[in-house]
This record gives structure tokens, C-alpha cells and sequence, in this order.
């Protein structure tokens, strides 16, 4: 009797401690209950430990703030009324309550007396804003702040070039989803917008024509002929560079090259003779001997008129020697060049040329010192690289000191023949420099007298504008 009485002692104080154990427990429950459990976030922000009310309160002061946008270094602010941005509070308050009631209860209590955390609840927020408005307010900031790259531009009193600047552009196709995130989120309010950075346009031909132009403006009544050719990339400029004009001893360069192409041995004593006192002293006697010796068996005139063809062959159509220098002939030579109506200088009837034509004929001399070009292609085994560039060294011991040479920096090679008359001045070279080798080809022409302190100081001012194109500082 007295165990049983015992046993049933025991068993209300157990009973007794369940109860308060589990009174305890859901007093503690309740309590916990009071705030919002873990785990739970809200737009991305934790509201877990907060009250209901602190929870609903921190989402309302976070859809009032302002986005913070930035555009490269300019901070910008996007107020949620210009998007039409709406918080919708109590459509919210009841996504929380339900998430809410879904974890408490019976279940609730049991996981809070087995200590067993709640699954993680990102609770819905109801919040919408304008699409159009948004896409209107990225539209007005690239308009505002989008940079189009800059265009080089010449600068005519210093025979220079402004580098052309790079710019940049809002790319609102890629700025759009984060500015939309960052919207409809309570903490992460502030996005760097997509900046795209559009490349600085390149210099090319055209801005250093552009440069040359401003040069020959201040040249009223001169007839310019300008021919430029970049020698790495192939790119040419040309002012009025198919316009005929007197050949002069320019076209003392024609001489070299078929001289070269006559040859089978290299150039013996007389030989150099002639060829030094043709390039460097301009001597028509000695360029008339190698037309009669060299380019002919004996007859100079011949020799004119092989070289003629042979200009022809290589596609040179406007430059011809119908007679030596000093000489004349019966009839001029008719070309598509001294066939226009439009521009005339006129030239000698006799030795023409034009700045497209001679400057081409510096490029096959200068592609043949590298092995290849139009003179190899056209005269299988006449030429060698070692000629072309013998070639280039008698051009570049005419040293004059003034017209293309007095325009580039002492010490740069120019490789160069020029010529005058009274009414035509030129100069035609291959000029080597640091940032690349170029063709420049320069006639000027003025009816009746063109003086030389005119055309001097032109010429220098327009290869100093060429030279700093293919050297353009950074």
C-alpha cells in the first residue's frame, strides 16, 4: 500500500514539473513570438528580432528613400516618385501575417521546445513602379551625361593634331535590371550604372588634310598638287594629285629607276658619275646621257620615249618625256591629266608627270628595297632589293637643306628629287620616320612667276604637318 501510494506521488510530481515545464515553455514561446523569428527577411532586407511593427515601419522609411545612382564619378539621385514608385503596406502587413501564422501554432510550439529553428521565409513585399517612367528618367541621364567621342582635330598654328578623345555612353539595356533591383529592394538602394566607353576615333588622311588645306587658303591663286601615302598601311591622300604638271627634274627619279632596270652589272666608275651628278646636282647633261647610253644604245630620244613606255607599262598614264631636257619634239603627249578642261598649269609639252603618278613611283622604289612590289612583278629579274635601295641612298644625298628637308626634324632621312621653273616648284620624297615611312609629294604652281619665298616655306610648313601626322604625340 505504502509503494503504491508512493508510486502515485511520484507520478503527480512529474506531472506537476511537465506542466510547469511546459507552462514555462509557452510563456517563453509567447514572448519569442513577440518579434519576428529567425531568418525571416523582407525585400532583402533581416527583419528577424524585430517586432511586427518595426518590420512594416523599416520597409515604409526604405521605399521613401531615393536610389543612389552613379554615372562614372557623378552621383545622381532617383526619387521613387519620379518612377511612380508604390509601397503597398497593407497588402504587405497581410503577406506577413501569413507567414507567420504558417509557422506558429501546435507546430510552432513543439519546434520551440525542441529548439529546432524555423526554415528560412523571405515574406513577400508588394511594391511596383513605372516602366515607362523608369526607362524615360535612364533616357534623360544619358542625355545628359553621355559623352560621343571627340574627332582628332588639326591645329594649323602649331602644324599639329589634337588626338582624338574617347567618350562614353549609358548602356541602358544593361543599367536597367539593376536600377529595377535595387528599386523594389529595402537595403541595397545604390547601383553603379553600366558605362560603356566608345574608342577615340583614329587620326587618318583626311584630318591632315584638312591641316594642308588650311595651309594652301592662305595661298590664293596657287595651284597646289599634293600626294601622301602611307607606307605601312596603304592609305593615300591627294590634292589635286592627278592634275598634270611640268615633269621638271623630278622626273629625274623615272630616269633612276630605268637606269637600274638597264643595268646588268653594277654601276662602274662612269656610271656612278652619272648617276651622282643626275640625283645630287640635278644635271641635265648627265640625265640626258643616261637617257642616250644607258636607257637607249645611243639615241637620247629613244631613250625618251623608252622610258615613257615603260611608265606607261606601269600604269603611270600621265608621265611621259616626249623629248630630253633642254630638247623639243615635233608633238606633245596626250594623257588623261593634260586632257582636262576643269585645271591646267600648264605644263612643259614635252616632261610631265603628276603627284599621284611620281609618288607611286616612290613606293614600287621603296617596296622593291623590301623585296617586292609593282617593279619586281612587272620586270621579273630586273630589279633586286639591293638596287632599290642604292636607289634610295642617291635620292638621299640630294641635300638641299630647304622645301620637304627643311620641314622634317635634322637627322630624318629624306630620300627626295626636286625641281624648279619659274612657274612650277617641287619636290617628291620618301621620307623615313619614327612613327612610319611615308610618301610626300609636293607641286606648286602660279601662273607667271611663282617665287620662291612663297613656295620654300610652304612646302617646309606642309611636310612639318605630315611628319607630325605619322608622329603624333600622345
Amino acid at each position: 500500500m505504502r509503494r503504491r501510494t508512493g508510486c502515485i506521488a511520484w507520478l503527480i510530481i512529474v506531472a506537476i514539473v511537465i506542466v510547469l515545464f511546459l507552462a514555462w515553455q509557452y510563456f517563453d514561446y509567447r514572448l519569442a513570438t513577440r518579434t519576428l523569428p529567425v531568418g525571416m527577411t523582407m525585400a532583402g532586407m533581416s527583419v528577424e528580432g524585430m517586432t511586427r511593427e518595426q518590420a512594416l515601419n523599416a520597409l515604409e522609411v526604405a521605399f521613401a528613400t531615393p536610389v543612389e545612382l552613379e554615372y562614372q564619378e557623378q552621383h545622381l539621385s532617383l526619387p521613387p516618385d519620379s518612377v511612380e514608385l508604390r509601397y503597398d503596406a497593407e497588402a504587405t502587413a497581410a503577406n506577413l501575417d501569413a507567414a507567420l501564422a504558417a509557422q506558429r501554432g501546435l507546430d510552432g510550439f513543439i519546434a520551440h521546445i525542441l529548439r529546432r529553428p524555423p526554415a528560412p521565409v523571405d515574406v513577400p513585399v508588394v511594391v511596383s513602379y513605372s516602366d515607362e517612367r523608369l526607362d524615360g528618367f535612364l533616357a534623360r541621364i544619358a542625355g545628359q551625361y553621355d559623352q560621343p567621342p571627340q574627332e582628332p582635330v588639326p591645329l594649323p598654328a602649331s602644324l599639329t593634331f589634337r588626338p582624338g578623345q574617347p567618350g562614353h555612353e549609358l548602356d541602358i539595356e544593361a543599367s536597367r535590371p539593376q536600377v529595377a533591383k535595387a528599386l523594389v529592394s529595402a537595403t541595397n538602394r545604390r547601383v553603379e550604372l553600366t558605362v560603356q566607353t566608345k574608342e577615340a576615333p583614329p587620326l587618318d588622311l583626311d584630318i591632315l588634310g584638312q591641316l594642308l588645306q588650311s595651309l594652301l587658303d592662305d595661298h590664293e591663286g596657287l595651284i597646289p598638287g599634293i600626294f601622301v601615302k602611307d607606307l605601312q598601311t596603304g592609305d593615300e591622300l591627294g590634292i589635286n594629285a592627278d592634275v598634270a604638271y611640268a615633269g621638271l627634274s623630278v622626273l629625274k627619279i623615272a630616269i633612276l629607276e630605268e637606269a637600274y632596270r638597264a643595268l646588268d652589272e653594277p654601276p662602274d666608275v662612269e656610271m656612278t658619275r652619272l648617276l651622282s651628278e643626275t640625283m645630287t646636282l640635278s644635271g641635265n647633261f648627265t640625265a640626258n646621257l643616261l637617257l642616250r647610253d644607258v636607257i637607249d644604245n645611243g639615241d637620247e630620244f629613244q631613250g625618251a620615249e623608252n622610258l615613257t613606255a615603260s611608265m606607261q607599262y606601269l600604269g603611270l598614264r600621265n608621265t611621259f618625256m616626249a623629248a630630253p631636257y633642254d630638247e623639243e619634239a615635233p608633238l606633245t603627249i596626250v594623257t588623261p591629266a593634260n586632257s582636262r578642261t576643269d585645271i591646267t598649269t600648264r605644263p612643259d609639252p614635252f616632261i610631265q608627270t603628276t603627284p599621284l603618278d611620281i609618288g607611286l613611283l616612290l613606293e614600287m622604289i621603296y617596296q622593291c628595297s623590301h623585296g617586292g612590289g609593282a617593279l619586281m612583278v612587272a620586270y621579273p629579274g630586273a630589279f633586286t632589293d639591293d638596287e632599290c635601295n642604292q636607289m634610295i641612298e642617291w635620292m638621299s644625298e640630294n641635300r638641299i637643306d630647304s622645301l620637304i628637308e627643311a620641314g622634317v626634324p635634322v637627322g630624318t632621312k629624306v630620300a627626295h628629287k626636286h625641281g624648279w621653273t619659274g612657274d612650277t616648284h617641287a619636290d617628291a620624297a620618301l621620307v623615313f620616320s619614327p612613327g612610319g615611312d611615308f610618301v610626300l609629294v609636293i607641286f606648286l604652281y602660279r601662273p607667271e612667276w611663282l617665287e620662291w619665298e612663297e613656295s620654300a616655306p610652304l612646302m617646309a610648313d606642309i611636310a612639318t604637318a605630315t611628319y607630325n601626322y605619322f608622329n603624333i604625340s600622345p
